[in-house]
């Protein structure tokens, strides 16, 4: 329900629901609503829709993009109806909202491990049997708190898990193949959770200096390869495939190329890429026109969001 004081809604309208603002024959270039106020361009809308369904497709990974970057439920269905096979989250906080809308697959593309995380993922759990949610997992110190949390909650619930490798001197992961097998068979050994997959994030390396990023991101997910390789010859995946999933929106074309490594069960590549549905005018253009140059592409996606405001003087 949309009502004042909302920002860019007339203070004078009476509260109405989505459905019902079209009706009302607004026109925001007439000045009917208060500015500053953001927009989103339905044709550019659908086109980075179908843009990156195709390019997924023409891969064969699925899609998962990061709905912490709309936080839109609306946008969420969009993207669903699209093909997407799962939403991206930061937070729990986030994963609720998105339930809460009908999102039934979630990703937390992040550590999950505080008390009131774990159960508030288990309350959703339990309250739609239909829901699948995967968190990150990336040292023993962290498989140690969800135990703890686990007994101390006398919970029986098992949390689905995906392996997350890392880089020096940035964000989270593993460090090393040898750390990351240590964290992987704890994970196996567990009563408290399963390992599903393998996970790492390439956007600390964006570079638009083409050979430095493809060298850079191309080590990377070999060590995500042999490293899901590792897990599997040693028996510790479960579930029928296994997840391995990378990527921001400006290195996405290097990963998913990488994305379906040979195991001994199907491996199902998931690119995690949220900011392709709006795109930019600005810094998003600049490094898809990297990526346009790595590929030949001959069309890209186009900046759907735009934000008005009145201009009240043109200074000398």
């Amino acid at each position: 329900m949309l009502h004042p004081p909302l920002k860019g809604y007339p203070l004078h309208a009476p509260p109405m629901s989505t459905e019902d603002v079209a009706s009302q024959g607004w026109q925001l270039l007439q000045g009917d609503l208060p500015l500053p106020l953001a927009v989103l361009r339905e044709k550019a809308l659908t086109h980075n829709l179908n843009w990156m369904r195709e390019f997924c497709r023409e891969r064969g990974i699925s899609l998962a993009p990061h709905g912490k970057t709309t936080m839109s439920p609306q946008l969420y269905r969009r993207q669903l109806d699209a093909g997407a096979w799962a939403i991206s989250f930061a937070t729990v906080y986030q994963a609720g909202i998105g339930v809460a809308h009908g999102v039934r697959r979630v990703f937390i593309a992040n550590q999950v491990l505080q008390p009131a995380d774990l159960d508030g993922l288990t309350h959703l759990l339990t309250a739609h049997p239909d829901l699948q949610v995967f968190f990150l997992v990336d040292s023993l110190a962290q498989i140690e708190q969800i135990e703890h949390w686990r007994y101390e909650r006398s919970q029986s619930v098992v949390f689905a898990v995906l392996l997350e490798l890392g880089l020096d001197g940035y964000r989270t992961g593993c460090r090393t193949h040898e750390e990351a097998l240590a964290v992987a068979q704890r994970i196996h050994a567990s009563a408290a959770l399963r390992l599903v997959g393998i996970e790492s994030y390439e956007g600390s390396l964006t570079s638009c200096d083409h050979a430095h990023a493809t060298e850079a991101v191309a080590a990377l997910m070999q060590r995500l390869q042999a490293l899901a390789q590792a897990c599997d010859g040693a028996g510790w995946f479960e579930g029928d495939e296994v997840l391995i999933s990378a990527g921001g929106s400006a290195l996405f074309d290097l990963v998913a190329r990488d994305l379906r490594p040979r195991l001994s069960r199907p491996a199902r590549g998931v690119l995690r890429s949220g900011c392709y549905l709006t795109h930019d005018h600005v810094q998003y253009r600049q490094l898809l026109r990297c990526v346009g140059e790595r590929l030949h592409l001959t069309q890209t996606l186009e900046p759907a969001l735009e934000v008005l405001s009145v201009v009240q003087s043109c200074a000398e």
